[in-house]
């Protein structure tokens, strides 16, 4: 019963692992396996025959892996901001997606020298040619100006606010 409950909303850490399923064979039969390490840690590597925790606990790359649905990212190969000798030590150190390098907590760059400065330059890497959120409502805000003022126009001369002089309900009258 424990088994069954043990990662329902709970993947404290996972964020950290790089987890990959393949097929191998034993005994001269295919079987799927799971490798899982720790980004930014060589040393330690669990590769094993996939069980059904590992196809709860990982369950959207499970999918990616049995096809149903596809992991996406943006690869390191395709991150042209940085030398090529890193793009090849953050391959080796696990990661396959700059999406990764920008979510991997500060551990995961133990090995790599100046790794937390490298997690800032992946998340501006992802961000870039995105507007900031003030900009566009700073956008916004003269555009609805701009027609306001158009609206204006057209409709003739704007309306004074506040209340008729005595003076002008006088002369109405």
């Amino acid at each position: 019963m424990a088994d069954e409950i043990a990662y329902v909303g709970d993947t404290s850490g996972d964020e950290s692992l790089d987890v990959t399923f393949y097929k191998n064979y034993v005994d001269g039969k295919e079987t799927d396996f799971v490798r899982i390490a720790i980004l930014g840690d060589k040393t330690l590597t669990v590769d094993t025959i996939v069980e059904e925790q590992h196809k709860r606990r990982f369950a959207r790359k499970w999918q990616a892996y049995t096809g149903l649905q596809a992991l996406t990212g943006t690869s390191i190969m395709e991150w042209v901001d940085i030398p090529e000798t890193l793009r090849h030590e953050f391959s080796y150190q696990g990661f396959k997606y700059v999406e990764q390098v920008a979510g991997a907590p500060d551990s995961a760059f133990t090995r790599i020298m100046g790794g937390v400065q490298w997690r800032t330059k992946a998340q501006a890497y992802l961000n870039r040619g995105k507007v900031a959120e003030s900009d566009t409502i700073k956008q916004q805000a003269e555009m609805i100006a701009k027609l306001q003022e158009q609206m204006a126009q057209l409709l003739g001369e704007a309306p004074k606010k506040g209340r008729k002089s005595k003076e002008e309900v006088v002369e109405n009258e």
